[in-house]
């Protein structure tokens, strides 16, 4: 099975829940001239991984996060693809029809704000969708 991992560091465990800290990093981050390049990225994110019952893990144990690629492609479609269709799709839409640009442009980026909107008020469904879990 394809998937993407993470080596993280064990914050919390709660039951059958544990939250481990990652240390997402970008392309450029590893690249030796990112000190003079503003664009390289490191970013510390909290992931809650769900365990199963043989996993024994602790607080302050480094452990490998991985996610199934196809969650990994669906959340970046989710996060990605569907705001620029959104706000192609609107600032078309608009244009075509001769609204002014500004009004295009205000919907196209209200429309968008609209999508995330919903993608908040259904947060806890769509997190459900997507499982981290412990090599």
């Amino acid at each position: 099975m394809d998937e993407v991992s993470h080596m993280g560091l064990v914050e919390k465990v709660e039951g059958d829940k544990a939250t481990v800290r990652i240390l997402s990093v970008s392309a450029c981050s590893a690249c030796k001239s990112k000190g003079a390049c503003s664009i390289s990225e490191m970013k510390e994110k909290l992931v809650d991984v769900h365990l199963k019952e043989t996993q024994d893990v602790k607080v302050g144990d480094n452990v490998n996060v991985a996610i199934a690629q196809k969650q990994g492609d669906k959340a970046v479609i989710l996060a990605y693809a569907i705001p620029i269709l959104v706000f192609i799709g609107i600032l078309a839409l608009l244009t075509q029809q001769k609204a002014s640009e500004l009004l295009a442009g205000g919907a196209a980026i209200g429309g968008v704000g609209l999508y995330f909107l919903v993608l908040r008020l259904f947060k806890s469904k769509i997190e459900n969708q997507f499982m981290f879990y412990i090599k």
